[in-house]
């Protein structure tokens, strides 16, 4: 046990004098970055410079950026769901920043508790409250991403109806998707619709263009959807306007099967508040009753 402590002790001291050199370092650096970020999903936010300083230091050092993996693009994508596309890079070093900055601050907390607790309890309990602070800050961009994609499958098929509209009426297909992108700035999916066009301004070919669309709205019909689209702006509206017809019946059907769906889930978690509360009921209305009865037999 004493070689225990004496190793946690020592890598404890490492790990404050790195924590310390980071945090004076660069504790201004970020400042304003950090500040704008929501800190409901970015738990204990102020220290995360600490992360960011490292991850400085370590992309310095091996001269290359911790952004150009794979699993990076993949988070990424995730995170340009949530936060927007232009924003995708550094959300993705902020939320890095945030997991280095929390295991520098807490495991060497917790390896001072196995010296004072002489136990490796402390050590447990140190891995323990990293891993819950990381884990939630990952599940509220989980969560986010969940509700832009409802957000998304719910404005889905009256965006369609539109598009559909607009081109049975005569106009380009092009101009009718710039004017369903611009009709609604609240819903995501319209967001998504103008960073398209934005895309395509840009010279971007229009299958990458519907590609990377489908991909950020996140649902499958969206794939669909993309390759209808292209089809009619190639092909003419004429051949494919039947298809966006039969897709956007098929889509107010499934919102229909959605909302049924989650009516069922919420009664269903209504059961049991039902469940305590008729107890609660019952023991207020027995429990006076009986003990009534029991009060008349013992007079007799």
């Amino acid at each position: 046990m004493y070689w225990l402590m004496l190793i946690c002790l020592i890598v404890a001291t490492v790990l404050f004098l790195i924590w310390v050199f980071l945090f004076f370092r660069y504790k201004n650096q970020y400042q304003g970055m950090l500040d704008d970020i929501d800190g409901k999903i970015f738990t204990l936010k102020e220290i995360y410079f600490v992360g960011l300083g490292a991850i400085e230091i370590y992309e310095q050092v091996k001269q290359k950026k911790i952004s150009g993996t794979d699993k990076a693009l993949e988070q990424k994508n995730k995170l340009g769901e949530v936060f927007g596309r232009d924003n995708a890079e550094l959300y993705y070093y902020i939320t890095v920043g945030a997991q280095v900055s929390l295991i520098l601050t807490i495991l060497p907390i917790g390896l001072l508790l196995v010296c004072a607790l002489q136990t490796a309890i402390g050590l447990v309990l140190g891995a323990l409250l990293t891993y819950a602070l990381v884990y939630g800050i990952q599940s509220s961009i989980n969560a986010s991403v969940e509700r832009k994609k409802d957000a998304i499958m719910s404005e889905f098929p009256k965006m369609v109806s539109k598009l559909t509209l607009l081109v049975n009426a005569g106009m380009l297909v092009g101009r009718a998707w710039n004017e369903v992108a611009n009709s609604n700035f609240e819903n995501s999916l319209y967001e998504e619709m103008r960073f398209t066009s934005k895309d395509l301004e840009e010279g971007q070919r229009l299958e990458s263009a519907m590609e990377s669309f489908a991909v950020r709205c996140g649902i499958k019909e969206m794939r669909k959807f993309s390759s209808i689209y292209v089809q009619a702006v190639k092909m003419g509206a004429g051949d494919s306007i039947d298809s966006m017809k039969l897709m956007a019946d098929e889509a107010w059907e499934q919102k229909k099967q959605i909302s049924k769906q989650k009516g069922e889930i919420a009664a269903q978690k209504l059961v049991l508040p039902n469940m305590i509360m008729f107890i609660g009921i019952l023991i207020v209305v027995v429990v006076p009753i009986v003990s009534m009865m029991f009060g008349s037999f013992s007079s007799i």
